[in-house]
């Protein structure tokens, strides 16, 4: 029987990042993964020889605020994480040759937006300005354990910037996009790229999503990693290692052993048992906390089961191409991180979110998102060469048949997405492709237990499941109660979605606990 200081039950980058900082703190930790790479969302594939492509998280704007990378408090350029940036996020090209770029910039973002209104140009400039000023408040809380709900929302209240926040925090996306401007082509680009959190922009709820966007996206350039996401991953596992601890591959956990009101380790499925001196880091999705902990109170794993999950999933394709796409739009077009592909009609759109809840896609008016990180990063396909992420929403969930549907579906509507994109080029036809691997939200389910019926945020992103109400109020600060010694990492906890690096918090929660020094691992406090 094994002993370590603290056992991590999944090896995504939460967990990982987690596992690096209570390495850094002087535990002995042994991280268990159930799959042959650790990563959950952050990692690659090679489809065809000499070309990388990320399956799943492939751009980077979350996490750069997060001290991990920002302060350096992982040690993790030393083991080979390396980001290449883009000066442009997301793009937006319209069937009609129009578009619309978000630079880094917001003077160069403005005179974008001026193209299509001027008066629009000038609200978003405000807009943009105060969400700016406010990011360093909500940068640092994702990175710590979250404030209370109630106390973020009264600290908010105590300026008239902060009651409009909180307005729009419970408001929808749709709803400060229509309060605010008046031209069509904005309004897309922004229900388009808030809806990638997952959400369909016109839940309540979703409102803050769009300052933090534009918060983030002025603050920060978006970055890929170089050779691929899974070198991210790569990179925390060093640190994990140079820190004392070690990461099991292809180690599925059955339970967690409680004895005594404490987590004292992990049964694996082979019945191997293995103790945890201190406690216990787990990646359980909140509707499976009673599958993995026997004992629990029932009503805590009543509401943990109720937590709402994202409105849409994603259907992800990989390419290795010949080349590059070009766009019929511009050239400029080439190296923004994120492309959208888009019909000039509100309508439609909102339609189409309205059908993804309710288990249906209409395959004739289509949005395709185009990412060619070989355009910046050489290494992930051979000279000349391109490897392309093709990626659109879809429900989780079929009407007729469930998630299960996607087994027989999911060619259809990536052949569907395929055919669509090609609309927007200039050179692009089948006798292009090298190789290419179709994912659909049963992929990301099988993948990973935190991405329930396909959810790759893990739960959904309203209102009513932010900060110290993600997943639910009583396990929003990382603990499991009636039981101690037990922590949880996901992107189902704060700050959630994306590649955020949140186990950081998870590692603080438990330093503060455990009585070490914070200074040891932390140097932001």
């Amino acid at each position: 029987m094994a002993d370590y200081d603290i056992v991590v039950l999944g090896g995504g980058s939460n967990s990982l990042t987690a596992a690096a900082y209570m390495a850094k703190a002087g535990k002995k930790v042994l991280v268990l993964e159930k799959n042959a790479q650790a990563g959950g969302g952050t990692v690659s594939i090679h489809i065809a020889p000499g070309f990388t492509n990320d399956p799943h998280a492939t751009g980077l704007v979350a996490c750069l605020p997060n001290p991990a990378i920002s302060a350096h408090e992982l040690p993790l350029g030393k083991h080979g994480l390396e980001l290449i940036p883009f000066h442009a996020s997301f793009a937006s090209v319209f069937e009609d040759g129009t578009g619309l770029i978000s630079y880094s910039s917001l003077d160069k973002t403005c005179e974008a937006i001026a193209k299509f209104s001027t008066k629009d140009a000038e609200v978003y400039r405000k807009i943009a300005t105060d969400a700016i000023a406010l990011l360093p408040l909500l940068s640092r809380s994702m990175g710590a354990p979250p404030l209370p709900f109630g106390g973020f929302v009264a600290m908010m209240e105590q300026s008239a910037n902060g009651r409009r926040l909180v307005t729009d925090m419970l408001n929808s996306v749709y709803d400060v996009l229509e309060e605010n401007f008046e031209s069509i082509e904005l309004k897309l680009h922004f229900m388009k790229w808030c809806g990638e959190m997952m959400m369909n922009p016109e839940t309540k709820g979703t409102g803050l999503t769009f300052h933090m966007l534009l918060g983030m996206s002025h603050s920060y350039d978006a970055h890929c990693v170089k050779g691929g996401t899974k070198n991210l991953t790569n990179a925390l596992i060093g640190c994990i290692n140079e820190f004392g601890g070690e990461v099991r591959l292809q180690s599925e956990v059955k339970r967690v052993v409680v004895s005594g009101g404490k987590a004292t380790g992990v049964e694996m499925m082979d019945g191997e048992v293995i103790r945890a001196r201190d406690g216990v880091i787990a990646s359980i999705h909140p509707w499976r906390l009673g599958d993995y902990i026997e004992g629990l109170d029932p009503q805590l794993v009543d509401a943990a089961r109720r937590v709402k999950l994202s409105d849409h999933g994603a259907i992800n394709q990989q390419f290795a191409l010949t080349h590059a796409p070009e766009y019929k739009a511009g050239a400029e077009y080439k190296n923004v991180m994120c492309v959208e592909l888009m019909h000039k009609d509100i309508r439609e759109a909102r339609q189409q979110f309205h059908n993804y809840i309710m288990g249906d896609m209409d395959l004739t008016k289509l949005s395709p998102l185009v990412m060619v990180n070989s355009n910046v990063d050489p290494s992930r396909a051979p000279p000349g060469k391109a490897a392309l992420y093709l990626y659109h929403f879809g429900p989780r969930e079929w009407a007729n048949g469930g998630i299960n549907a996607w087994e027989e579906r999911g060619q259809e509507v990536a052949d569907a997405i395929w055919t669509d994109m090609k609309r927007y080029c200039t050179n692009m036809d089948d006798n292009a492709i090298i190789a290419r691997h179709v994912e659909t939200p049963l992929t990301h389910h099988r993948h990973s237990n935190s991405m329930m019926l396909g959810d790759i945020f893990g739960i959904g992103g309203s209102a009513a499941h932010l900060m110290g109400r993600r997943p639910i109020p009583e396990l929003a600060r990382y603990r499991v109660p009636g039981v101690t010694g037990l922590y949880l990492s996901g992107p189902f906890m704060h700050p959630g979605g994306a590649v955020t690096l949140g186990g950081r918090a998870t590692a603080m929660a438990m330093c503060q606990d455990f009585k070490i020094d914070l200074k040891r691992a932390f140097t932001v406090i």
